[in-house]
C-alpha cells in the first residue's frame, strides 16, 4: 500500500511537471504575441504617418523625416521609395542630419553605423487617395536593451516556473513519503497482528483509534481477536473440564475391574457398578454433544420470526407437563394476554427449556410459574420455582461450565445454565437471578423485542 500511495504521488508530480511545461510554453507564446502585436501597431502608425507626408503629388521632406525619425526611435530601419524604385529617404539619411549628440545616442541604442540589423527588408505599398505613391521598406534594428529585457523576462519566467516546480515537487515527495508511512502504518500494524493471530497469539490488539475505514477495520479486528481469545479460553476450559469429568468414572471403572479380577468384589456387584459408571459416561458425552451443538448455534443465524410469546411458552409447558406430573409438581403461566415478538426461535427455545428443566430438577414440592412482559425495547421471560434455592455467593458461579452446587445431585453435569448464559449474550440480552434458600429461585431473561 505504501508503494502504491508513493507511486500515486509520483504520477501527480509528473502530471504537474507536464502542466508546468505547457504553462511555460503558453506564457512565452502569449508574451511573443503581445510583443509582435505592439510592434505591428507601431509599424502601422509609422506607415500611416509616412503616407500622410505625401500631399499634392509631392513628398513633404520635413514631415517624412520626422516620421522616419520616430520609426528609428521605435527600432525600425526604414527606406521610402517612389513608384520608380528611387530612394526618397532612409533612416541613414535622417541619422546623418541629426546633431552629433543625438547621433551618438541613437547609434548606442541601434548600432546604425555598424549596420547591425536583423533579416531582410520587407516592402509595404504606400497609398494616397487609393493611388499607389511608393513603397516602404522596413527592417528591425538590433535594439540591444529591448532584446536583453525580453530575454531576461523569458529567462526569469522559466526560472520562476522551475523553482516553483522544485518547491512543489520536493514538497509533494516529502508529503508522499510521510503520508504513505502515516497511512500504511495502521495497515502494517494490522498485518503484524493478523500474523500473530495466525500463530496462535489471540491476545494481540491493534492501537488504531481513528474514525475512518482503517479505524473501523481495526476495531472489527480487535472484536474478532477478543472473540477468538474467548473461544480459545472456553475451548481449553472445556477440555480441562472434560478431562476432569472423565477421569473420575474411568478411575472407578478401573478400580472395579481390578477388584473383580482380584476377587475382592462379587462379579454381579462389580458389573452393576461398572454399568452405572458407563451410564454416567454416556450422560457426560451427551452433555458434551449438547454444548457442542449449542456452541455451533452461537455462530450461526437461526430462524428469526414473529411469534406470540404466550403460545410459544404454552407449547413448551405442555411438552414438559408429564415430567412435572411425575414429581407431583405444577407448571403454570401467570398471564394470558398476547405478546408478539421477533426473535431467534431455536435459541429462545433452548434458553427457556434449560431454565425450566433446571427449576424442575431442584424443586421437590410446589410449582414452577412463568411470567412475561416488556420493558422498553426488551421483553422478558421470568421463571420462578419453589425449590431449594441457593446462597447469594453461589449465584455468579452457576453459569460456569460443569459447575455443580453443593446441593446439586450427582447426575447433573453443570452445562444447562452455561448454555443459557452464552445463548442470551449472543442474542444481545441478559439474565438475572434471585434466590432464597429453601424458598426458591427466580430467573429473568431479557432479550430485544426485535432480533438484530
Amino acid at each position: 500500500m505504501k508503494t502504491k500511495i508513493f507511486l500515486a504521488f509520483i504520477a501527480i508530480i509528473l502530471a504537474a511537471l507536464l502542466s508546468n511545461f505547457i504553462f511555460e510554453w503558453l506564457i512565452i507564446r502569449d508574451f511573443d504575441n503581445y510583443v509582435n502585436g505592439v510592434r505591428e501597431d507601431q509599424f502601422y502608425w509609422i506607415l500611416a504617418s509616412v503616407e500622410g507626408s505625401y500631399s499634392d503629388g509631392e513628398w513633404n521632406k520635413g514631415s517624412l523625416s520626422e516620421s522616419i525619425h520616430w520609426a528609428m526611435m521605435l527600432g525600425i530601419n526604414v527606406k521610402v521609395l517612389d513608384n520608380t524604385g528611387k530612394e526618397i529617404i532612409s533612416s541613414h539619411e535622417v541619422m546623418e542630419s541629426l546633431s552629433e549628440s543625438m547621433k551618438q545616442r541613437m547609434d548606442e541604442h541601434f548600432h546604425i553605423h555598424t549596420h547591425e540589423t536583423e533579416g531582410k527588408f520587407t516592402d509595404y505599398p504606400l497609398y494616397a487617395k487609393g493611388k499607389k505613391i511608393g513603397t516602404l521598406l522596413s527592417q528591425p534594428f538590433q535594439k540591444q536593451e529591448i532584446k536583453e529585457k525580453e530575454s531576461i523576462f523569458k529567462k526569469r519566467t522559466k526560472n520562476f516556473l522551475y523553482v516553483s516546480f522544485l518547491i512543489a515537487g520536493g514538497g509533494s515527495l516529502l508529503i508522499a513519503f510521510l503520508l504513505s508511512r502515516y497511512l500504511s502504518k495502521p495497515i502494517m500494524d494490522l498485518k503484524k497482528a493478523v500474523d500473530k493471530i495466525a500463530g496462535g497469539d489471540f491476545k494481540v490488539r491493534t492501537s488504531a483509534t481513528s474514525h475512518d475505514e482503517i479505524g473501523k477495520l481495526s476495531a472489527a479486528f480487535n472484536k474478532m481477536a477478543e472473540s477468538l481469545q474467548r473461544e480459545e479460553e472456553l475451548r481449553k476450559h472445556l477440555f480441562s473440564n472434560i478431562a476432569h469429568e472423565l477421569r473420575t468414572p474411568l478411575t472407578i471403572l478401573k478400580t472395579h475391574a481390578e477388584a473383580m479380577a482380584d476377587g475382592v468384589v462379587e462379579r454381579e456387584k462389580g458389573l452393576e457398578n461398572i454399568k452405572n459408571e458407563i451410564e454416567s459416561l454416556i450422560k457426560l458425552v451427551k452433555g458434551i454433544e449438547d454444548i457442542t451443538m449449542a456452541e455451533a448455534s452461537f455462530f450461526t443465524k437461526g430462524e428469526t420470526a414473529e411469534i406470540n410469546l404466550r403460545e410459544f411458552l404454552s407449547g413448551i409447558c405442555n411438552e414438559m407437563l408429564p415430567a412435572f406430573k411425575q414429581k407431583s409438581l405444577a407448571i403454570k403461566i401467570l398471564r394470558e394476554d398476547n405478546l408478539f415478538i421477533s426473535t431467534d426461535i431455536e435459541k429462545l427455545e433452548k434458553i427457556t427449556r434449560n431454565i425450566i428443566s433446571n427449576s424442575l430438577k431442584f424443586t421437590e414440592k410446589g410449582s414452577v410459574s412463568i411470567d412475561y412482559g416488556t420493558e422498553g425495547e426488551m421483553f422478558f421471560i421470568e421463571i420462578k420455582d419453589s425449590g431449594r434455592g441457593m446462597p447469594e455467593n453461589e449465584i455468579p458461579l452457576i453459569f460456569n461450565r460443569f459447575y455443580r452446587g453443593a446441593k446439586s445431585d450427582a447426575e447433573s453435569l453443570g452445562l444447562g445454565l452455561a448454555i443459557v448464559k452464552e445463548l442470551v449474550e449472543v442474542m444481545a440480552g441478559r439474565v438475572e437471578v434471585k434466590s432464597i434458600i429453601d424458598k426458591g429461585t427466580t430467573f429473568r431473561v431479557y432479550l430485544p423485542l426485535k432480533s438484530a
